[in-house]
């Protein structure tokens, strides 16, 4: 498969929430699951962004009730769902981006670079390369498009396609609108972002939800201050085409060392070692 229709959900979340973002989740399903390959939804967008003291008591396994009942949005839907949400896994607790599918959860993301107001969490040190209708995607988590060496390890996993739940808020629009751009065009693969709007707090969520291809254009974006649904179509094809003249992944001459190579029946990854 070449094609794949992306749904990006731009939303207002109800911090500390689970059931009412949840419910607006199956909107968002019923609404785009028809005609769209994945929807993807923002960073934590399950909880949100509440206090400490609330996230630890809403943090689940990923065994439990939440990732159960996005299970059955993906299950009745018959699509892909990318959502984010607090993980407890033992005494841990990480901002994690699931990928289910109709089969069931598919893989998992722990966000590596955590923003300083969520240090209190437990950085991932996985990079993993699953797969959507036979389409290599990798998954970021917002702070994670500021580095460059976040969407270096997904493309040279393998992606053509990466996808970010994003929770990024102002005044750091500008950041990531360039970065988005820059970490799409020098990989040379696809990147869809969606951002939540709306405040939690003092922070207010500047929207922005976007696809770049791999030359780095922005071939769709949504505003800064309005609920929406992004919707795209893209040719894979393109990842190969914009790599027919120079690759940079093949041409690269500086190297990082090296990290655990696994494989799985359904991901590849990566994991390195916590600074």
């Amino acid at each position: 498969m070449t094609q794949l229709r992306v749904a990006a959900a731009q939303l207002e979340c109800i911090h500390g929430d689970v059931d009412k973002n949840i419910a607006r989740m199956h909107e968002v399903m019923r609404m785009a699951a028809s005609d769209h390959d994945v929807v993807l939804f923002p960073e934590a967008y399950v909880m949100g962004f509440a206090d400490e003291d609330q996230v630890r008591a809403m943090a689940e396994p990923l065994n439990g009730p939440i990732v159960q009942e996005l299970q059955r949005l993906a299950r009745i839907y018959d699509t892909y769902l990318v959502a984010g949400m607090a993980e407890r896994l033992e005494q841990q607790i990480y901002n994690t981006s699931v990928v289910l599918g109709p089969n069931g959860l598919s893989w998992v993301y722990r966000k590596i670079h955590l923003w300083r107001n969520e240090r209190w969490m437990s950085p991932g040190s996985t990079m993993c390369r699953g797969s959507i209708q036979d389409i290599p995607v990798g998954l970021m988590i917002c702070y994670d498009v500021e580095f460059p060496e976040t969407a270096r390890t997904a493309a040279l996993l393998g992606s053509q396609l990466v996808l970010l739940t994003n929770g990024n808020m102002a005044p750091y629009g500008p950041v990531h609108r360039t970065a988005i751009r820059a970490r799409a065009q020098e990989n040379q693969i696809f990147l869809v972002s969606a951002n939540l709007v709306g405040t939690s707090g003092s922070m207010r969520f500047v929207g922005e939800s976007c696809v770049a291809s791999p030359y780095g254009d922005i071939l769709a974006a949504l505003d800064h201050d309005d609920e929406g649904l992004l919707s795209a179509d893209l040719d894979i094809c393109q990842v190969t085409q914009s790599r027919k003249d120079y690759n940079y992944l093949e041409e690269r001459r500086i190297r990082w060392p090296g990290a655990t190579h696994t494989e799985g029946p359904h991901t590849e990854c990566w994991t390195f070692n916590q600074e």
